[in-house]
C-alpha cells in the first residue's frame, strides 16, 4: 500500500478541523472548549509513548471486561499500541493531533515481550494478575525517560512521514496544588505531589519541543483545580479559564498554520 500523508481540509480554513487526540482528560476536557468547527477523530487515551508499537502478547486475554466500553477499548488498545496504527488509519481527515502527557505518570510495566501504561483502568481489569510476572518502570527514573526518549522519537519520525508532526500541538499543563480559595488540591497518598511531578516533567517536555512538536503552556496562575470539575478536584482537573486559555491558544496556533500555508 503506498504511504499516505495527511490531505485534510487545512487546519483554520473555515471547514471542519479533524482531531486525533494522543493523551488524557486534559486534552479531552480542552476539545470541550474548541469551536464547533473542531471534531473529535479519535480519543487514544492511558497510552504511554511507550507503549506504542510495543504490543504485550498475553493480556489481552488475561483481562476483564469493564462496565464502560470506553474503558475496555483504551485498556486494550494500550496492550495492543495502537496509537500509530490510528494515526495512519484516519490521516486523510486528521488536521490536529492534541498531545499531553498525564497519562505518563503511572509509569509502564515490560511484559509480553512489550509494555503496558500503569494506571487504574489497567488495574481495575485485572492488569495486576494479567502482568503478572511484568516488571514495573516507574515514571521519571532514567530508565523510563530512556525508554520514552526512543518511543518519542520514533513516534515523531512516523508523523513526521505522515505529515503530521507540523499538525501537531502538545499541551504543557502543570499540575495544580491549590485552588481559587487557596485551599490545597486533595492529592492521594500514592500520587506524586504536584511540585514534584512538575519538576520529574520538564525533561520530558524539552525533548518534545526538540523534536518538533509545537509546545502549548498553560501558564502557573491559571493552573489552578477546583471541586465544580466533573471529575472533582484534582491535580491534572483544571478552571474553566484554564481551559479556555488552551483552547484559545490551540485556536491562534491553527489559524497562524492556515495563513502560513496560504502564503506559500
Amino acid at each position: 500500500m503506498p504511504e499516505q500523508h495527511a490531505t485534510g481540509s487545512q487546519p483554520g480554513s473555515g471547514t471542519s478541523t479533524g482531531v486525533l487526540i494522543f493523551g488524557s482528560c486534559v486534552s479531552r476536557d480542552t476539545f470541550t472548549f474548541l469551536p464547533d468547527t473542531f471534531r473529535l477523530l479519535s480519543y487514544v487515551a492511558r497510552q504511554s509513548s511507550i507503549s506504542v508499537g510495543a504490543p504485550a502478547d498475553g493480556v489481552a486475554a488475561r483481562l476483564k471486561e469493564l462496565p464502560s466500553a470506553f474503558q475496555n477499548r483504551v485498556v486494550r488498545g494500550d496492550v495492543r499500541g495502537d496509537l500509530l496504527d490510528t494515526a495512519s488509519r484516519l490521516v486523510a481527515d486528521i488536521d490536529l493531533v492534541l498531545v499531553d502527557l498525564i497519562d505518563e505518570r503511572g509509569g509502564v510495566v515490560a511484559v509480553g515481550g512489550g509494555y503496558v501504561t500503569k494506571l487504574s483502568e489497567l488495574w481495575n481489569a485485572g492488569g495486576a494478575a494479567a502482568t503478572t510476572g511484568g516488571r514495573h518502570v516507574p515514571f521519571a527514573t532514567d530508565e523510563h525517560f530512556a525508554l520514552w526518549s526512543t518511543a518519542a522519537r520514533r513516534i515523531a519520525d512516523r508523523l513526521q512521514e505522515l505529515g503530521l508532526l507540523e499538525r501537531a500541538i502538545v499541551l504543557r499543563t502543570p499540575w495544580a496544588s491549590r485552588m481559587p480559595s487557596g485551599a490545597a488540591v486533595p492529592v492521594p497518598h500514592w500520587m506524586t505531589p504536584p511540585a514534584t511531578a512538575n519538576a520529574q516533567y520538564e525533561r520530558y517536555f524539552e525533548l518534545l519541543g526538540e523534536l518538533g512538536y509545537e509546545v502549548v503552556t498553560l501558564p502557573d496562575d491559571l493552573a489552578l483545580s477546583t471541586e465544580e470539575h466533573q471529575w472533582g478536584a484534582s491535580p491534572f482537573h483544571y478552571l474553566d479559564a484554564a481551559y479556555e486559555h488552551l483552547a484559545g491558544r490551540i485556536t491562534d496556533v491553527v489559524a497562524r498554520r492556515a495563513s502560513d500555508h496560504a502564503q506559500r
